[in-house]
């Protein structure tokens, strides 16, 4: 049994990285890691040619390149996880002994790939920019919050694949999560929008862990057949106990004033 789960475990490492590096040099992700680029790039020349210029105000833009890298995240992702489906192949794929479930969490392991590069045009710009501005500490838990985004929203990509093997509904949904705004107006509420960046360090580890909540129940919900037992029971529970603790703490300390708050 140890011997299998070893190799069991192997198995899931090897696809991981193959689908890692897919989805690394998939053309989407390359697309939105040009467009977050650009969003570094503009900052830099804001800062550059305007002396009032500050993180807080004009960073705006390396936040946005990064939202639009993570939704066509999710798009590659989601692409990846109807490679089976576009290909005609899930009969025979069903029939090897590396099950469907093992083969997932393949795909979720490869997804960490390219969350991992999401957070390099952040962090690139936030130490750039610490030399001639004041950046605050918070910027720390945002460049983390970026990679935890594209997991999240790469979980997501996997779990519209199984429930609806299409291709046309990442895109429809990433631009929904995108033109889709909670309003001008700020309340507590929006913090537990998932592109929230909070602007304290307190607020901002927490909305964190909110987004590691809301991962693990996708996780479990992109493999309802697979997450029956012990295991996918466990993982869900934890995501709920994430999701209503991180906004238990969140939301009552989230608005100083009403239109004041911490977003």
């Amino acid at each position: 049994m140890t011997t299998q789960a070893t190799a069991s475990r192997g198995a899931v490492a090897a696809l991981a990285r193959v689908d890692g590096r897919k989805l690394l040099f998939s053309p989407i992700f390359l697309s939105g890691l040009v467009l977050s680029l650009v969003g570094v790039g503009i900052f830099v020349q804001t800062v550059r040619t305007d002396a009032t210029a500050t993180w807080r105000v004009d960073a705006w833009t390396v936040g946005a390149g990064s939202i639009i890298l993570a939704l066509l995240a999710m798009v590659a992702a989601n692409r990846a996880g109807l490679r089976d489906w576009r290909e005609e192949t899930v009969d025979q794929h069903e029939a090897l002994p590396l099950g469907t479930s093992m083969r997932l969490a393949g795909l979720l392991g490869g997804v960490a790939w390219p969350a991992t590069v999401a957070m390099v045009p952040v962090a690139l710009a936030a130490v750039w920019a610490s030399t001639r501005l004041e950046v605050p500490p918070v910027t720390t838990i945002h460049v983390i919050q970026t990679g935890v985004l594209v997991l999240m929203l790469g979980a997501l990509g996997l779990a519209l694949a199984s429930w609806i093997p299409s291709g046309f509904v990442a895109p429809v949904v990433a631009f929904a999560f995108y033109v889709v705004h909670p309003g001008e107006y700020e309340q507590a509420w929006h913090a537990a929008w998932p592109f929230s960046f909070m602007s304290t360090v307190s607020l901002a580890s927490w909305h964190v862990v909110y987004l590691l909540g809301l991962t693990l129940i996708l996780i479990v919900a992109a493999d309802l057949r697979g997450s029956r037992g012990r295991g996918g029971l466990a993982a869900l529970t934890v995501g709920v106990v994430a999701v209503t603790v991180s906004l238990a703490a969140i939301l009552p300390n989230a608005c100083v004033s009403p239109g004041n708050c911490l977003l």
